[in-house]
């Protein structure tokens, strides 16, 4: 990987992984009337990493393989942030 990519969307990509591993663990330890905003800002970061991969992939900055292996699972874990907002969003109502 060259020093621009790096530096600039890797660097990007990585700052935002970081920001969901904190939003998680954050809304995993608020009260549960306080935890709606953070996962609504967890999902918002989640899909902002699906588009930073995606572009990365467009810029072949990672190989195919290894862009369908990251997508498949930031679906699985955007799926699993949209049922917590859900519980969350009906539990609180």
């Amino acid at each position: 990987m060259n020093k621009a990519d790096k530096l600039g969307i890797r660097a990007k990509t990585e700052q935002i992984c970081l920001s969901c591993l904190r939003l998680s663990v954050t809304a995993a330890l608020l009260p549960p009337n306080q935890k709606l905003p953070t996962t609504e800002k967890l999902r918002t970061e989640i899909e902002m990493l699906k588009q930073l991969i995606r572009l990365e992939m467009e810029l072949d900055i990672i190989h195919d393989k290894v862009y369908i292996l990251w997508q498949e699972k930031l679906q699985e874990i955007s799926k699993m942030a949209g049922g917590w907002i859900k519980f969350l969003q009906q539990k609180g109502t």
